[in-house]
């Protein structure tokens, strides 16, 4: 007798139960499959983000939510969990803000990596990382190069290459105008020019390499750039310059100019910011903001930061008080 004889004879010898047996466990197993797996066609993603979307107030018709006029509204910014657990240690850029700034997103804040994700996952070994802002960039949502005077303002610029250099370079904007203050003088230097658009290709380069040389900065950005030695304040002094005046009074913007200023003078930007947020005119004259906030907290005392009073708390409530108010503003490496 051949092994399928044998097992034909096996079968009808066997008790109709175990048929009944083998039937009901191989449709428990499908119902079983069809309930982890396939009920209702939406996978773990898609329900993580419905139940964050059913725990978010509704929104009126106009498509504005009241609490984004509020500071409470920006401060719970960040998306709740379970949406947040994938950001929490994967994504480099952070995760977008709920309330948007002039109509355009912006980053949630994320005050648990001071401000600097790259930094604090250890994605960079640079504190100073910028690459966690590129897709925030407000020029890079609105041309802002339709504007006729575009201007751009860097507060505490160190030296060249720190920042200055970075937003020309960068920013998708041609400024017409760049003024760089730095208190100490010699640190700044505006660099020499030594880059020619027009002579600095390699013609059948079979490396796709399309320039001769290592491009310098162009004249054309050194005549652009101004250099101030004096120290950024809410108020004129010896040594000092109240920058609130002396951008409504000395250069004169407007909100018809494409402005963007950056703030990094060590503790001093707390009254001007406070200044700011009384002011209506400033968030209208300034399209975007980069400001690092300077505060107290063991995490940042490597940094020399013990000096600031303030608490990491106020520093993300000021934050969200100005994007409250209308400031397109960033936390700044």
């Amino acid at each position: 007798m051949t092994y399928f004889s044998d097992l034909q004879a096996a079968g009808r010898g066997a008790s109709p139960r175990v048929y009944y047996f083998v039937i009901l466990c191989l449709i428990s197993y499908i119902l079983l499959d069809f309930f982890l797996h396939h009920s209702g066609g939406a996978s773990e993603c898609a329900q993580a983000i419905f139940e964050k979307e059913t725990t978010t107030p509704s929104i009126p018709s106009d498509g504005e939510d009241p609490a984004c006029a509020t500071v409470i509204g920006h401060l719970n910014s960040g998306p709740q969990a379970p949406v947040s657990q994938a950001w929490s240690q994967m994504k480099w850029i952070g995760a977008p803000a709920r309330c948007k700034v002039k109509g355009q997103l912006i980053e949630a804040l994320d005050e648990t990596n001071n401000f600097r994700r790259g930094y604090a996952l250890k994605f960079v070994t640079d504190v100073e990382d910028k690459t966690m802002l590129l897709p925030w960039l407000y020029g890079a949502k609105v041309d802002l190069n339709k504007r006729t005077r575009r201007v751009y303002i860097d507060l505490g610029a160190n030296a060249f290459h720190t920042s200055v250099q970075w937003f020309s370079r960068m920013y998708p904007c041609d400024f017409t105008e760049a003024h760089a203050f730095e208190v100490t003088p010699g640190l700044f230097k505006i660099p020499q020019p030594g880059f020619d658009e027009t002579t600095n290709w390699a013609p059948k380069n079979r490396q796709s390499l399309r320039v001769q040389r290592t491009p310098q900065v162009p004249d054309w950005m050194v005549k652009r750039l101004k250099l101030y030695n004096t120290y950024v304040s809410d108020s004129d002094g010896a040594n000092s310059i109240n920058i609130t005046r002396w951008m409504k009074e000395d250069l004169k913007l407007t909100k018809d100019d494409a402005v963007v200023v950056k703030m990094d003078i060590e503790g001093a930007e707390w009254p001007i910011l406070q200044r700011w947020l009384l002011d209506p005119e400033m968030p209208e004259i300034i399209d975007e903001l980069f400001v690092e906030i300077h505060y107290h907290h063991e995490s940042m005392l490597a940094f020399h930061w013990g000096q600031f009073t303030h608490s990491r708390e106020e520093a993300l409530r000021l934050i969200a008080s100005l994007r409250a108010k209308g400031f397109f503003i960033h936390p700044w490496p």
